[in-house]
């Protein structure tokens, strides 16, 4: 029964587009925290997590000198919150244990920027290539693995749509381009065509872009704002805080599934809940 629930965990993280990584390693980083606690699920309290945070804290790092990293310590407190905040949306717990603020780097990712934080992003944008990757990220929502795999043809400027055509498990989708992206993507198509390449965004070799690449032009350009550290966001946060600010702007929850791609209804609804926490008064 467990083993089945770490599991459904991992295809949870895989429906919400992590990075393999994530997918494959918070799973592991739980599995070890139920090994340390030697408790069943409803019985795990704050007081199980903390002493599992102490532990960490203290341990020896096994493959060199010293402690373990505070970057490796949140990623298993994160995967742990992940966990019981997955258990209780689906109701298998009926109280969340992770309520304890825990020791972690005083840097600790934001899944959302907010409107007014998205048009700091645009103006700081020096490259129209910086302009393309907010437009791919931000407002077509797409993975970083799709903005890799997108190629030239799979853009429409007449028609004005943009074609997924290797989305994540093969499925594929069409959004509408807004006439300012549509522009911004023309003027893109006849700087690079000298290249010659099938490939949308490419290096300045001319070869499709990476996502190192495409991560870091994105830090790079969180850092120039000067308000927006590069410690509190990853790239997938863009599509992030388009799904929650569409849903802020009364678009239906089955048409920003549609947007983003999503298989199951269900991992849409989660940014519902990332919305109503957001907005919920203060106390």
């Amino acid at each position: 029964m467990l083993e089945d629930t770490i599991y459904n965990y991992r295809k949870e993280l895989e429906n919400l587009g992590y990075s393999k990584s994530i997918v494959n390693n918070y799973p592991k980083y739980v599995q070890c925290f139920l090994e340390f606690s030697h408790e069943l699920l409803e019985n795990i309290s704050g007081e199980h997590i903390k002493n599992y945070s102490n532990y960490l804290q203290n341990r020896p790092n096994k493959r060199r000198k010293g402690k373990l990293s505070q970057s490796y310590i949140h990623s298993q407190q994160l995967a742990i919150k992940g966990f019981f905040d997955y258990l209780e949306r689906i109701d298998q717990i009926k109280q969340n244990p992770f309520t304890l603020k825990l020791k972690s780097p005083k840097h600790q990712k934001r899944i959302v920027l907010t409107q007014s934080e998205i048009q700091i992003l645009y103006k700081t944008a020096q490259t129209l290539q910086e302009t393309l990757i907010l437009h791919l990220c931000y407002g077509c929502g797409l993975r970083r693995s799709e903005v890799i795999n997108l190629n030239t043809k799979d853009i429409d400027l007449e028609k004005k749509l943009l074609y997924v055509r290797k989305g994540k498990n093969k499925k594929r989708r069409v959004m509408p381009l807004t006439p300012s992206i549509t522009e911004d993507f023309r003027m893109y198509i006849l700087e690079t065509e000298a290249y010659n390449n099938e490939s949308f965004l490419i290096n300045k070799k001319g070869n499709r872009i990476s996502g190192d690449t495409i991560y870091n032009l994105f830090k790079s350009l969180l850092k120039r704002t000067k308000t927006l550290k590069p410690e509190a966001f990853t790239l997938h946060s863009l599509r992030h805080s388009i799904a929650t600010h569409l849903l802020e702007n009364d678009m239906s929850v089955e048409m920003v599934r549609n947007f983003l791609g999503h298989s199951q209804l269900s991992t849409t609804q989660i940014y519902t809940r990332i919305n109503l926490l957001k907005n919920e008064p203060k106390r």
